[in-house]
């Protein structure tokens, strides 16, 4: 299925914004008094939603609560830069490459639903040292089912080689570098990811994190909401290699 189709499907569920302004907007949130912190969370949203939803449903007040060091930027990444093909460059250039120059220890993405493919894509381009990916859309169902009929991630019959993205390959080659990432075959980040167990979406999440770590899932009562998202997220901040990292 190509990436606009799939994305065109999701505009039919959410009164939606396709905007895509010649720059990337976003959110920052710093550390008081010019402190310099530790760490960098980029923040991705999913459909409908915008940068200041990371604030408005406790993500980032989460993140002060536990007095991490760490610098909080959220993207407004609309769905728009999807369907026209500007992520995850675009984002590199008006958002994450900005904020990375600034110099931290580490970085880490987190994506809800739409996002968690966004992340996926970044992370996929540009090195990062973690991510969460919550409730992530994750593309066709079918590919994720293949997946699992071949016996898991590490045994399926990925694309043979890398390869530059398109509308009609993005799906399987994001699944080809989970798995190399997964098998060591290809350096990458720290993989963390979270759903509700009545997420229509936990299906394909699932292929993914049988390939996870045990103490890298965060399975939890509840459906696709920015309610379940923040239970995803505070078992996240109790226990993890961010958490850890971070810690001031």
């Amino acid at each position: 299925m190509r990436l606009t189709a799939v994305l065109l499907a999701l505009l039919c569920t959410a009164c939606v914004t396709t905007n895509t302004p010649a720059v990337m907007t976003s959110v920052k949130n710093e550390l008081e008094g010019g402190a310099k912190a530790k760490c960098l969370v980029l923040f991705l949203p999913g459909v409908g939603d915008g940068a200041s939803h990371f604030d408005k449903h406790g993500f980032t007040k989460a993140m002060r609560d536990k007095g991490l060091s760490v610098d909080m930027v959220a993207a407004d990444a609309t769905i728009g830069y999807y369907m026209k093909g500007l992520m995850p460059e675009q984002y590199e250039r008006d958002v994450a490459g900005p904020a990375r120059a600034k110099g931290y220890e580490q970085t880490w993405v987190i994506g809800t639903s739409m996002g968690g493919l966004g992340t996926g894509l970044y992370a996929r381009a540009h090195p990062v040292d973690g991510v969460l990916l919550i409730a992530p859309f994750l593309g066709d169902p079918a590919i994720a089912m293949e997946v699992k009929e071949q016996g898991g991630l590490s045994k399926w019959k990925a694309p043979a080689k890398v390869e530059q993205l398109t509308p009609e390959n993005y799906q399987r080659e994001l699944w080809r570098w989970f798995q190399a990432v997964t098998t060591g075959a290809e350096k990458g980040p720290n993989i963390y990811m979270g759903w509700g167990t009545d997420d229509s979406l936990g299906k394909s999440a699932a292929v993914l994190a049988a390939d996870l770590p045990a103490g890298h899932v965060f399975k939890v009562p509840g459906a696709h909401k920015w309610v379940t998202w923040k239970v995803v997220l505070d078992q996240f901040l109790a226990d993890s290699e961010f958490a850890r990292a971070c810690a001031p």
